[in-house]
C-alpha cells in the first residue's frame, strides 16, 4: 500500500470542489464590481488629470471650479522640489480629483489649457470671426451677435471700430488683439 492511497477514497473528485467554489475562480456571473486593474487604470487617469492641472498658473487655479482643498494641493505641488515628493503629491491630488465631476474638470482644463484641441479650435474660430468682423462689417457683426448671443454689443462695436484702421497691418495691433480676446471669450462660452 502506498502512503496516500486512502486519501482518494475520502474525497471523491466530483465532490472535492463543488461548482462555484474557489477552485474554478468563483461564480459564473463574473467578478463583482471593477477589477483591480480597472481601478488602477482609473486612478492613473485621475492622477494624469491632476498632473495637467498642476500646469495652471496660480491665478487660473484660484478661478478653477474646484474645492479649496484641491486648490491648496495644486498650489502646494508648485512649492515641492523633490521628484519623489512630487510623485507622492500627485497621488494625493488624484484622490482629491476623484471627489469632483471628472468630465467637468476635463472640460475646464481644455478651456484653460492653450495647447488643448478645444482651445486651439476656439482660437481658430475666433481668428476667423475677427477677420470677418473687420472685413464684412455690420452683416458679420449681426451674424456673430445672433450666433453667440453676445450681451455686450456696444463693447463689441467699440472694439471693432478701434481695430478697423489697423486691420491691414502685418502683425496684430493692441486694438486687434483686444477684439480677438473678446471674440475668443464669446466663442469659448458658447462651446462650453
Amino acid at each position: 500500500m502506498k502512503p496516500y492511497d486512502d486519501v482518494d477514497d475520502e474525497f471523491p473528485e466530483d465532490e472535492a470542489f463543488p461548482e462555484g467554489d474557489a477552485a474554478d475562480g468563483g461564480d459564473d456571473e463574473g467578478p463583482e464590481g471593477p477589477s483591480k486593474s480597472q481601478i488602477k487604470r482609473e486612478d492613473q487617469a485621475l492622477q494624469a488629470l491632476g498632473k495637467r492641472m498642476t500646469g495652471l498658473s496660480a491665478k487660473q487655479i484660484a478661478e478653477f471650479p474646484v474645492e479649496e482643498s484641491l486648490k491648496d494641493a495644486l498650489l502646494e505641488w508648485k512649492r515641492i522640489r523633490s521628484h519623489e515628493a512630487q510623485r507622492r503629491h500627485i497621488k494625493r491630488i488624484g484622490k482629491l480629483v476623484r471627489e469632483h465631476d471628472v468630465e467637468e474638470l476635463e472640460l475646464a482644463m481644455d478651456r484653460a489649457d492653450p495647447s488643448s484641441s478645444l482651445s486651439m479650435s476656439a482660437t481658430r474660430m475666433a481668428q476667423d470671426w475677427c477677420d470677418r468682423l473687420l472685413r464684412d462689417g455690420k452683416p458679420a457683426m449681426t451674424l456673430f451677435v445672433e450666433r453667440y448671443q453676445v450681451r455686450d454689443i456696444q463693447l463689441l462695436r467699440q472694439l471693432q471700430r478701434a481695430a478697423l484702421p489697423d486691420a491691414a497691418a502685418e502683425s496684430p495691433t493692441p486694438a486687434v488683439r483686444k477684439l480677438m480676446r473678446f471674440v475668443r471669450q464669446q466663442v469659448v462660452q458658447k462651446t462650453a
